[in-house]
């Protein structure tokens, strides 16, 4: 009895949803009917055509507030490069300081970013085995057009080959008549790879640094790189031991010697009379007196403290009649000793020294600075450890005149 009530209810059910579906057809057609004859179709077209008008609209107004939209594309393109670190600095391939972030922002600043080519000319090349550094330095080559470029091979080089090396030399050689600063750190196979460079006629300044000790420093490959370097004005060589090599020593005008030693830096500067800038950190097993050492032109020099070197006995071998600036340290505190051999230092060169930087251990009593300053007063501007004496300094201790 049960069961037969249950299969009415199911049946009943089944033909009470078929009536609805009926019923909402017919609605729906009729629906249809009067929506064509009251226009509501073109109704609803209206409405999709104003709601997309006002949505451009809307982002047009957005817009507004970026001063790059309305800028001209040459203005935004220089306040891109002036985003970056100051050329030939070498900003990261990716992240913070790159020229990539501008690409992430919108489609405006990407178009105006894949457009300016000097915001790709600086490249800082990572010796990887990832194959994402060789294509984003390929990448940025091909982006930098035309564009001279500083190119900077770093010595934190855990997982370096003979493979990702050469891969990466491979990269960069067919544009070395592009390189206008170099800075590389010498491993023992870069004497096959620098013997294929060839010309660089645009290279300005190279820096090549020998101290991951892995570098043959008595090679005599390297010299040949540069016979094709003409306006090649600045070098940088660090922990590099020179054999006797033929090189265009006469074209430079700024030299760094950083732990060379001191017979080789004498060497060195003997050849390179046309220097306006130069800067030496010797290291020194046994020193000899060297011969007095001319440099007409030389306007800066930069000594550096040295173990077992007499600075100051050392500076006295320069002549130098056109020098305005001078770094020597004074770790010491001597000052008759540096008083002395300072004023025979600039008696001998000949020099009208504007600017004297001392340096030295932290900051020693102001005693001391008052002695310095008057001692030095003939030379207009004095500075200990970047801190200028003033000549206003003058006031000193009891102890201070007593030792006068």
């Amino acid at each position: 009895m049960q069961r037969t009530a249950a299969s009415s209810t199911r049946a009943a059910d089944r033909a009470r949803v078929a009536e609805i579906a009926g019923e909402v057809a017919g609605i729906a057609r009729e629906l249809e009917d009067l929506g064509e004859r009251l226009g509501l179709s073109s109704l609803r077209l209206s409405v999709q055509a104003l709601r997309s008008e006002e949505a451009n609209i809307r982002e047009r107004l957005s817009s507004y507030y970026d001063p790059a939209s309305i800028l001209p594309t040459e203005i935004v393109s220089e306040i891109f490069v002036h985003v970056l670190p100051a050329y030939p600095i070498c900003p990261p391939l990716a992240g913070k300081s790159s020229p990539t972030q501008l690409t992430h922002v919108c489609r405006q600043w990407r178009e105006i970013a894949l457009r300016t080519p000097s915001l790709w000319r600086a490249i800082m090349i990572p010796f990887r085995l990832e194959s994402w550094d060789l294509d984003f330095v390929q990448t940025w080559l091909r982006r930098s057009g035309s564009c001279p470029l500083s190119l900077h091979i770093p010595d934190k080089l855990p997982n370096l080959t003979v493979w990702s090396a050469t891969t990466v030399f491979e990269i960069i050689v067919p544009h070395r008549a592009r390189w206008e600063y170099l800075s590389l750190y010498l491993w023992n196979w870069c004497n096959d790879l620098l013997e294929i460079i060839g010309p660089m006629p645009l290279l300005r300044e190279m820096k090549l640094d020998a101290s991951c000790g892995r570098w043959d420093t008595h090679s005599t490959s390297l010299p040949t790189v540069f016979g094709e370097a003409p306006h090649l004005r600045s070098m940088t060589f660090v922990e590099y031991t020179f054999p006797s090599i033929s090189f265009p020593w006469l074209q430079l005008t700024y030299l760094c010697l950083a732990r060379i030693h001191v017979d080789d830096c004498f060497k060195l500067l003997q050849q390179t009379v046309n220097l306006v800038h130069c800067g030496i950190c010797p290291v020194i097993d046994v020193y000899t007196t060297e011969p007095d050492l001319r440099l007409p032109r030389l306007e800066s020099l930069e000594l550096v403290q040295c173990d077992g070197l007499d600075v100051m006995e050392y500076l006295g071998t320069f002549i130098v009649p056109a020098l305005l600036r001078l770094q020597v340290p004074d770790y010491d505190l001597d000052p008759d000793h540096f008083f002395h051999s300072l004023s025979a230092f600039i008696a001998k060169a000949g020099c009208k020294l504007q600017e004297l930087h001392i340096t030295g251990p932290p900051t020693p009593s102001s005693g001391w600075f008052a002695r310095y300053r008057r001692k030095l007063g003939y030379i207009p501007r004095v500075f200990y450890n970047e801190i200028f004496l003033d000549k206003e300094c003058e006031t000193t201790s009891d102890e201070d005149d007593d030792e006068e």
